[in-house]
């Protein structure tokens, strides 16, 4: 192959079919060569990479989808590789965590750009995935606030199924300044023109809890947390994705830090971002830096209530037996593997998936817990999580689904709950023999 550097830390390389099926079969080890250098600083050194291939472009146009792969992997955490096959993606390697930045000039900036945007939109909406958790409530419940701020209507947009944050949307709307704030999925009638539409926590159109909205209103602001996925939200206006913060919630609270002198987060708002953030940190034990210790800092100043978020994540008896039996039918695989599941159709089933996804963690010897679980009609879902060593996501992802290195899942839709578990366990596996025989490679200085 050819290759020549064209600006710092930047390269571009031609290659030969040949040369490229070699680095496939080896699945592109230079990942992993170039993840045992460190740098004078101490820091890892990863590589990232973007390749096209196609027979009737020109190599301008080759190029530009290189770059555009590039970018892909970038937006998934770096330390891999996005290749396009004639208009086919695949991924290769994304086993080194997301590093999280010391500065906070880039949300400086975005929340600056996002504040502009705002102001030149007469009514704004707020969404994120179907089936709300409370990262995607508060982060929703913190960009409410900076349009408050800017005197905009504002509304939220809620799937119908979201039994999980019943309690948080309940006592919102029993507050005094929130009236007209919640809509339904399909209740949006008349949209103007000038319209914009913030999708937080999530990014695949198709998981977001009313995907109409993405043609209706044109002006659309990304803002989420997870590693990104080949299906896009088209054509945003503004884009800001950091795979290596916790939460969506805490990307929100820090752009509320930087909105403007005006924004003041009522208790209520930053009680719900302040649950976002104790949540997709498991009480600030996974995915914890010390920008989100600022963010949760802030957000106690601004009257979070931890009693309060307490209270919310409570569970009855019955879900505590559910959980439990949830625990006791889970099996252990060799090289660090657990699989559960939930046949059963139960009103907080996913709530309770993620918890024993969670807890099953905490088993000596497990690197990676999963749980299959029926939903309403022939949907199945699946939780997945992970230590840090294995990348669930990319397991997920074979699904239909997506999310963080440590934490994911997916949906699917039309297949018998026992034949889902059964795929999960093949491919669960699979992953991990292969993980460990490239770490042993590496190790041997292949």
């Amino acid at each position: 192959g050819f290759m020549r550097g064209i600006s710092e830390g930047e390269f571009v390389a031609l290659l030969d079919r040949k040369a490229l099926d070699h680095a496939m079969a080896e699945k592109f080890d230079i990942l992993d060569q170039v993840r045992k250098i460190v740098n004078s600083k101490g820091l890892p050194v990863t590589l990232s990479i973007g390749l096209s291939l196609a027979a009737d472009q020109s190599l301008k146009e080759l190029g530009e989808e290189a770059e555009a792969k590039l970018d892909l992997a970038l937006g998934r955490g770096g330390d891999q590789v996005a290749l396009d096959i004639n208009g086919k993606t695949q991924f290769f390697g994304g086993k080194a965590k997301a590093v999280e930045k010391h500065t906070r000039v880039k949300a400086r900036v975005v929340a600056h750009a996002l504040r502009d945007i705002m102001e030149s939109a007469d009514e704004i909406y707020i969404m994120g995935h179907h089936n709300e958790d409370y990262d995607c409530f508060g982060a929703a419940m913190g960009v409410a606030c900076m349009a408050r701020a800017l005197g905009k209507r504002v509304h939220i947009v809620l799937s119908d199924m979201n039994e999980g944050i019943d309690r948080i949307v309940d006592m919102v709307q029993k507050d005094e300044g929130y009236e007209d704030l919640f809509v339904r999925a399909g209740d949006v009638a008349g949209v103007s023109p000038s319209a914009l539409l913030v999708v937080v926590d999530a990014h695949i159109p198709h998981i977001l809890a009313d995907p109409t909205l993405l043609e209706r209103i044109p002006k659309i602001v990304v803002i989420d947390h997870h590693r990104r996925s080949e299906n896009f939200v088209k054509n945003p206006l503004l884009v800001y994705i950091e795979t290596s913060s916790s939460s969506a919630s805490e990307l929100v609270t820090e752009l509320l830090m930087y909105f403007g002198e005006n924004v003041r987060p009522t208790r209520l708002d930053a009680t719900a971002l302040y649950s976002g953030v104790v949540v997709d940190t498991k009480n600030f034990n996974v995915g914890a830096g010390v920008r989100t210790f600022d963010a949760a800092a802030y957000l106690r100043r601004a009257g979070a209530d931890p009693v309060l978020v307490r209270a919310l994540f409570q569970s009855d008896y019955e879900t505590t037996v559910a959980l439990a039996r949830a625990k006791a039918n889970a099996e252990f695989f060799p090289g660090g593997l657990i699989v559960g599941s939930i046949p059963e159709r139960l009103q907080n089933g996913q709530i309770i998936a993620a918890q024993a996804a969670d807890g099953m963690l905490r088993v000596d010897g497990v690197r990676m817990s999963i749980y299959v679980f029926q939903m309403a009609g022939d949907m199945v879902g699946i939780s997945a999580r992970s230590t840090g060593e294995m990348n669930v996501q990319v397991i997920m992802e074979a699904f239909g689904g997506g999310g963080h290195a440590n934490v994911a899942g997916a949906q699917v839709k039309g297949v018998p709950l026992s034949a889902v578990r059964a795929r999960v366990v093949e491919r669960a596996r699979a992953y991990i023999e292969e993980s460990d025989q490239s770490e042993g490679n590496t190790a041997d200085g292949h």
